[in-house]
């Protein structure tokens, strides 16, 4: 089933190259006419052509707008919350760290009252 596509793209490839042969062979123009009609159309294919890659061009240039503006925004975000986890890891060990000085406290507090007690007796 391949095989039938490749000798049919083959046969259209061997049709126009034939026609094309044909074409110029029995062309009613001269060279010189034939040569400027020719010029003529590759300028124009290549205005074309110049005209796409301008276009191209811009979508690219748009598309890396697009894309650094969302990769800022995600930057943004990233820092956001990277933020905002510090200050919950920072309020966690302040916590933990007031906690520690009130269980130290709490037994100097209460060697103070037995020794004033002990004092006092």
């Amino acid at each position: 089933m391949a095989n039938q596509g490749g000798d049919l793209f083959k046969g259209f490839i061997l049709g126009s190259l034939f026609g094309l042969t044909l074409g110029v062979l029995f062309a009613p123009k001269s060279g010189k006419d034939m040569r400027s009609e020719l010029m003529d159309e590759s300028d124009d294919l290549l205005g074309k052509a110049k005209e796409e890659l301008e276009k191209v061009k811009k979508d690219l240039n748009d598309l890396r707008v697009k894309l650094s503006e969302t990769l800022e925004k995600g930057r943004s975000l990233f820092e956001e919350q990277e933020s905002e986890e510090e200050q919950a890891f920072e309020e966690e060990i302040t916590s933990k760290e007031e906690k520690e000085e009130k269980a130290e406290e709490a037994p100097k507090k209460t060697r103070r009252r037995r020794a004033k007690k002990e004092s006092e007796s």
